[in-house]
């Protein structure tokens, strides 16, 4: 080959060479963009995955429980949980909110945790919701029935999340549980809603059913139940026993028990004096008053005899009228007990409406109250005024009273138009009561009285009651009667309502999600 000809071939040769480098690390790259490309894919979807885990969206919609056929789900039982939590935290204080449900104990005998108490406690809400609501659908309730009152409470939880300076979600979230949503809010809201109003209605159409034979016939076969016991006690604690001597030195079980017999022994001592005095005459007022014991009661009032202490009941129910005993509380005490009577009652309460119109007060440097200044009582007096105007305006019902006991009273029960039901003699502790009960009342009539306390009193307050008596109650022995045949009645519909598998429940892996 001629040295021209190799030059031209080797010419020829190498960009062909190079074209095939060249393809070679453009394969290269593009598998490796290909590679790049799905590890940004995997990483992608793993990201966006783990974001919709820490939202919550895989947790809430897993199954918690099961109630029959049917799922419950995390978010649905959160519901139940964190309100029976909320109830427990921040209303009893029985739970600390920042320490973890499984690590606090219910019952240290049982070793049930507050997690496996709220847990039994909201699923049996559950079931009982879903069991009275499917029964108020049956019998033809709907949502429109309770859609006021659903409105209202969402409208409420709304207010609260503004007032918070929070979403509606996190304000629902802060007390329900975090795998709540508002949709399963409301709709949970309105069952609940729906299976009270059914229950409650039930309720009434049983307790009305019940006739005077019925009545009459219950308390003769539990007159323990239904009768009124009137008593007196007055309670000796024994002293509190040291276990130590003067100098920090731990004293003997038997130098102890010595201690503590002795204790017994003057408290017994303490209380055979008492009795010994009321037998002799002494009434049991000034008996408190000259003893002083660490407990008392002068002529309290229960009903049923299940309602008396079981420390001492057997004993009084031994008694003659008027006769005492002295009953030991085992290593504690003795109590000094009076019987004083035991009857039916047939008084008749009262169901009123009241609109309270308070005096404003002021406090002194101690923190006591002061009793309104005449300026007070005026403008006290004057607003009560303007309120009997507008009653004296009003069509005079019941109804109308109660809208202005909603807009005007400063009473715990404005929200309830002023009720009170129950109401008998001696309750009243102002010139409603004789006004009530001394004088022939009609459905209507209404009064205006000044109400004055004594300012050392805690719960003291001052200004003016305008009363409206609404109606004459059933004699109180059957009332008492009515009442424990209505429960013992709806105790059986409910047994029967979630009587069978239907209702069966069980918890499920989602359950996990709560308490830790």
């Amino acid at each position: 080959m001629s040295a021209s000809r190799e030059k031209k071939q080797r010419q020829t040769v190498a960009p062909s060479d190079k074209n095939s480098k060249a393809y070679s690390e453009q394969a290269a790259y593009k598998r490796k963009v290909r590679t790049y490309t799905a590890i940004g894919v995997v990483v992608a979807i793993l990201v966006a995955a783990l974001i919709t885990w820490n939202s919550g969206f895989f947790q809430r919609r897993a199954t918690a429980a099961t109630i029959g056929d049917t799922k419950v789900s995390v978010s649905e039982l959160g519901y139940y949980y964190y309100n029976i939590r909320y109830m427990y935290a921040y209303y009893y204080g029985a739970v600390d909110p920042n320490t973890p449900d499984n690590e606090q104990m219910y019952d240290e005998e049982e070793g049930k945790t507050y997690r496996d108490f709220f847990l039994e406690s909201a699923l049996s809400q559950a079931q009982n919701d879903k069991a009275l609501y499917d029964a108020a659908v049956e019998a033809g309730y709907s949502k429109s029935d309770i859609q006021e009152d659903l409105d209202e409470r969402i409208d409420s939880a709304k207010s609260a999340a503004k007032t918070s300076a929070v979403s509606y979600r996190a304000y629902i979230q802060s007390m329900y549980g975090q795998y709540i949503t508002p949709s399963v809010y409301e709709d949970l809201e309105a069952r609940s809603l729906l299976a009270t109003k059914y229950y409650n209605d039930v309720y009434t159409d049983t307790k009305e059913s019940f006739t005077e034979t019925d009545l009459e016939d219950y308390y003769s076969e539990h007159k323990d139940d239904a009768d009124t016991f009137k008593y007196s006690y007055l309670y000796f604690k024994a002293d509190k026993v040291e276990e130590t001597d003067d100098e920090g030195n731990t004293l003997s079980n038997d130098e102890i028990s010595k201690l503590k017999e002795e204790a017994m022994a003057a408290a017994k001592t303490k209380a055979d004096e008492a009795l010994a005095a009321y037998q002799e005459g002494t009434d049991v007022a000034k008996l408190i008053s000259e003893t002083s014991p660490s407990n008392s009661a002068d002529h309290t009032t229960v009903v049923g005899a299940s309602s008396l202490s079981s420390i001492y009941k057997d004993k009084l129910l031994e008694l003659e009228k008027d006769q005492g005993a002295v009953v030991e509380n085992t290593d504690a005490g003795y109590y000094v007990v009076i019987f004083h009577d035991r009857y039916q009652d047939k008084t008749t309460p009262a169901t009123i409406r009241d609109i309270l119109i308070k005096a404003e007060t002021t406090t002194d440097e101690d923190g006591n109250t002061v009793a309104p200044t005449q300026e007070a009582w005026d403008a006290a007096k004057a607003k009560a005024e303007e309120v009997m105007a507008k009653w004296e305006e009003s069509d005079k019902t019941a109804e109308a009273f109660g809208k202005l006991a909603e807009e005007y009273s400063a009473s715990s029960t404005a929200s309830n138009g002023g009720v009170t039901t129950g109401v008998k003699s001696g309750t009243l502790n102002d010139d409603r009561n004789s006004w009530l009960f001394e004088e022939e009342r009609a459905t209507g009539d209404v009064t205006m009285v000044q109400h004055q306390d004594n300012p050392d009193s805690t719960s003291a307050y001052f200004g003016y009651h305008i009363t409206y008596f609404q109606e004459w109650e059933e004699e109180s022995w059957k009332q008492t009667v009515r009442s424990a045949l209505t429960t013992d009645a709806m105790t059986d519909w409910s047994d029967e309502l979630l009587g069978g598998d239907a209702y069966a429940t069980a918890l499920a892996d989602g359950a996990k999600y709560f308490g830790y």
